[in-house]
């Protein structure tokens, strides 16, 4: 028998043993789509790089001497499969990326703000729920538990500054409470000086305000020789200055504050940026969303290799769908989730087509939102 026969019988015997490879991926995949319906019914994420590298450190084991690394290179490129096919047959299912639109139809809605009257969380809600009661919560995650409980309707926080970029906590909260995005508003913000009744500049040895408050005024408060203290909120830090009732003592805050917590304006738009302005949304315990909404917002992560997150942006760019924004922020020293927002909605067939085919790159994807731009009721 000659090379050129040898050879022909051998590759035989390499398609016969593919044919069983193959046979075997086959059912291995199977095994992987049941695999994420467990997974989607237990809300448990699609990486465990645990388990991942019990599998291969147990296919290393089964390989001769010789092929250790071979056989591990090959099981991870099986697992990177598998994973690739579980996001791909959660991603298909658009209910599992967006539950459907749930309003809220109540003659009176109850809106959560965080902190107290004349904030300017409390601006934001009377814009967008002019008629609605509003409530007041210390903290921002108060204003989730609000919401989740049932006790607000709806709840109104900002997420980002012109001036100082975002509210990485407000980000945080979102992810953590799993609560829709359901609506947004951009406020100017004019900070100004806020005093007791006849208080001067030359009075003044202390400012209140939120700590975004006085970065946002920094210019200001330059080599001016006062104590800064930072406050939860700049409508606290205006009632502060009012039970205080002592010259001394200033708020940096609105002028709606001003008038709520009977303080004279001592120095109007003391802000660094004239066109300051604070990014407002609001949340609700479920999707709220129909064919007039404009922007669509999600969170995901990749995998941390080379190219990962080009891939998931350049389905959106095939797609033609634009992204207005994007942010990052840290989950590890080496990984990072990212907030995106979209100008689409999830009604639109080729815009879930391409939520589902981002979700199947990403380690983790999820909708936050589908809303319009500019405030007003979704029915």
């Amino acid at each position: 028998m000659d090379a050129k026969q040898q050879l022909e019988v051998l590759r035989g015997k390499l398609a016969d043993i593919d044919k069983g490879i193959l046979a075997l991926f086959a059912e291995r995949m199977n095994a992987s789509v049941e695999i994420a319906d467990i997974k989607a019914k237990a809300n448990l994420s699609i990486t465990d790089e645990t388990q991942e590298a019990r599998v291969i450190e147990r296919a290393a084991g089964f390989a001769g001497e010789g092929l250790k690394a071979e056989s591990a290179a090959l099981v991870r490129s099986l697992i990177s499969l598998s994973k690739l096919k579980q996001r791909q047959t959660l991603a298909a299912r658009s209910d599992l990326l967006i539950a459907p639109s749930v309003p809220v139809l109540k003659e009176k809605l109850t809106v959560a703000c965080q902190g107290a009257r004349g904030a300017w969380g409390e601006q934001a809600a009377a814009e967008m729920y002019p008629e609605a009661d509003r409530k007041f919560y210390d903290y921002f995650e108060d204003v989730f538990a609000a919401v989740k409980n049932g006790e607000a309707d709806f709840g109104v926080l900002p997420i980002e500054n012109s001036q100082t970029g975002a509210i990485g906590e407000v980000y945080d909260l979102l992810r953590m409470n799993g609560c829709s995005i359901a609506g947004q508003v951009w406020i100017p913000i004019r900070q100004c000086l806020l005093g007791v009744r006849g208080a001067a500049l030359s009075d003044i040895r202390e400012v209140f305000s939120h700590s975004q408050g006085l970065t946002q005024c920094r210019r200001f408060l330059k080599n001016k020789n006062w104590d800064l203290s930072a406050l939860r909120n700049t409508a606290v830090a205006a009632q502060t200055v009012m039970e205080k009732g002592e010259k001394r003592y200033a708020a940096i805050g609105s002028r709606w504050a001003a008038e709520i917590y009977g303080l004279d304006v001592i120095a109007p738009d003391i802000m660094d940026d004239a066109g300051n302005q604070t990014r407002f949304i609001t949340i609700a315990s479920q999707p709220v969303y129909d064919e007039t909404c404009d922007i669509t917002s999600v969170t995901f992560s990749t995998e941390h290799i080379s190219g990962a997150l080009c891939s998931v942006l350049h389905t959106f760019m095939a797609a033609g769908v634009n992204l207005s924004r994007i942010e990052s922020r840290p989950v590890s020293a080496d990984r990072y989730r990212f907030f995106a927002d979209l100008q689409a909605n999830v009604l639109n067939e080729s815009v879930r087509f391409a939520l589902e085919q981002a979700s199947a790159q990403c380690r983790y994807f999820e909708v936050l939102g589908c809303y319009r731009s500019t405030p007003g009721s979704v029915s």
